[in-house]
């Protein structure tokens, strides 16, 4: 392996005393060190050599690019420094000595090369590669995918003893909290091409993004937990960068199992493609003798530029054998399988509480379908789901989980309105009372509302509107002599009663 002139300053031993001066390139070019011992021959650049000071020729024949290890000090080092990189190291220093150890860092550094590759191509595990890198670099490591999943981490580190929520594939998720601020900082930085350094859930940190044909893939990170920055962990982190890489495509061959078929026939479903043989096929096999609840989860507008493919990963982690896809670019489809849930409580309460982080941390609202067995109905699951949501929203904003039983009337209401005004379905009694509501304190349509929401009792609704009965019994006479219906007559009440629900909500909607 190649290195450059800053990991061989960062590793020489520090009773060296060494310093450096002069250009230098960041990229890996140096090979093995030269040993210098006269002859007038140049310094060239992407060599590394060796030279005791009183050696140096007096002229300075140096090519940008070239790196030269010194022992002692001459006057005529400051004409090298101006035309290539100087490391001067402290003149007691036995020449074969210094270039044992120059040899030492470049076999360290090889067999870390060889060691990746290794796991690559064993395994392509990403945490094994971390850790193998963790010792290297003396730091904690990371890697995250495109969709903030965490792929890998080294094993000492301890973003995760308490702040991270495991999925079922050994993965792990940066936690919400977390999340939440590493947010606010990597958004601004996916763009980068080159290691750049941010602050990060309280640490400095160093960032590498990885990058595809398709575009950015994901970051490895280096925690400086207890050490600082240190100029030669650029390079390095981009070699990492490159076998993590690596790692990710070999992860990304894996995806087309029978549950990732499965994710993206149901996907298909929801909208609107037929499916193909191959997933009908695995949709007889796998979904069977089971229920499913189909869940839509929205992003609140504080969360807009939120991926949300990590919600779809933290979503799989809460519901693992949940089939969960990204939706519209705001929101994620779930199929929950109710066999994973607590059932010593009512699904919609599991749900409930599994969705809380959700919910509570930031904001996000879901709408469920009624449970589903055959998921061939998919699309019109994910219609009742989307009703229980968009209407939730609407109409009971403060709750964030909504069901779709509870907004169906809601929905048939909006649904049975048509293209005509609201005022042109009412009969001329209905609008009447409307028009008395707008000069009285008295409001005859509430009154009117509440008397058929109990039934046309007497009783319940001068409790309810807290009025004697003789005056409930007189509001009522006037009511029904401007209504001119009979509301004894089951349909005309039905029509009545429709039309009043839709003045709810029209209200609701007009505000």
């Amino acid at each position: 392996m190649k290195l450059n002139a800053d990991i061989i300053f960062d590793n020489l031993p520090v009773q060296l005393a060494a310093r450096m001066e002069g250009p230098k390139e960041e990229r890996l070019l140096l090979g093995r060190p030269l040993l210098y011992e006269g002859m007038e021959r140049p310094f060239k650049a992407g060599t590394l050599t060796i030279v005791r000071a009183e050696r140096l020729p007096q002229r300075a024949h140096a090519e940008m690019g070239a790196v030269i290890i010194c022992i002692g000090s001459s006057s005529r080092l400051r004409r090298y420094r101006e035309r290539c990189c100087v490391i001067q190291v402290d003149g007691l220093c036995d020449f074969y000595t210094l270039f044992n150890i120059v040899q030492g860092i470049y076999d360290t550094y090889d067999a870390w090369e060889r060691d990746l590759a290794d796991i690559l191509g064993d395994t392509g595990d990403v945490s094994r590669m971390l850790t193998r890198s963790e010792s290297l670099l003396d730091s904690e490591l990371l890697a995250i995918d495109k969709d903030f999943k965490v792929m890998g981490f080294s094993d000492h580190n301890t973003l995760f003893s308490s702040s991270s929520s495991k999925d079922p594939t050994g993965l792990q998720n940066l936690s919400l909290d977390a999340f939440d601020q590493f947010l606010s900082l990597h958004d601004l930085s996916m763009e980068r091409q080159e290691p750049f350094i941010i602050d990060l859930l309280g640490e400095s940190t160093l960032n590498y993004n990885l990058y595809t044909n398709e575009g950015y893939t994901g970051c490895v990170t280096i925690r400086y937990s207890s050490r600082s920055y240190r100029p030669s962990d650029k390079p390095v982190l981009k070699v990492l960068g490159s076998f993590i890489l690596g790692a990710f495509k070999q992860l990304a061959t894996f995806e087309a199992d029978d549950r990732g078929t499965m994710r993206r026939a149901v996907q298909d479903l929801v909208e609107g493609y037929p499916l193909d043989p191959v997933g009908k096929s695995i949709f007889e096999k796998a979904a069977s003798q089971r229920s499913f609840i189909c869940m839509r989860l929205k992003l609140s507008n504080r969360l807009a530029n939120l991926p949300v493919g990590y919600i779809r990963n933290m979503i799989e982690s809460a519901f693992p054998k949940s089939l969960t896809f990204e939706h519209h670019g705001n929101s994620v489809v779930a199929f929950i399988d109710l066999d994973e849930l607590d059932g010593s409580v009512p699904y919609t309460e599991a749900i409930r509480a599994a969705l809380k982080p959700f919910t509570s941390t930031m904001g996000m609202s879901a709408g469920l379908s009624d449970p589903v067995r055959d998921l061939l109905q998919a699309r019109l699951y994910y219609l009742e789901a989307n009703i229980a949501l968009e209407n939730g929203m609407l109409f009971a904003p403060d709750d964030p989980l909504h069901v779709f039983q509870d907004h169906v009337l809601e929905d048939m209401i909006i649904g049975s309105l048509g293209e005509l005004p609201l005022q042109m379905l009412c009969p001329p009694g209905l609008v009447r009372l409307m028009e008395h509501d707008k000069d009285s304190p008295t409001s005859y349509i509430e009154t009117l509302r509440c008397y058929l929401e109990n039934n046309l009792s007497i009783t319940k609704t001068a409790a309810e509107l807290y009025v004697h009965r003789s005056t409930l019994l007189e509001r009522l006479s006037r009511i029904k002599r401007a209504l001119e219906v009979d509301l004894d007559d089951p349909d005309e009440q039905l029509r009545i009663r429709m039309l009043l629900k839709a003045m709810q909500i029209w209200d609701k909607v007009a505000v």
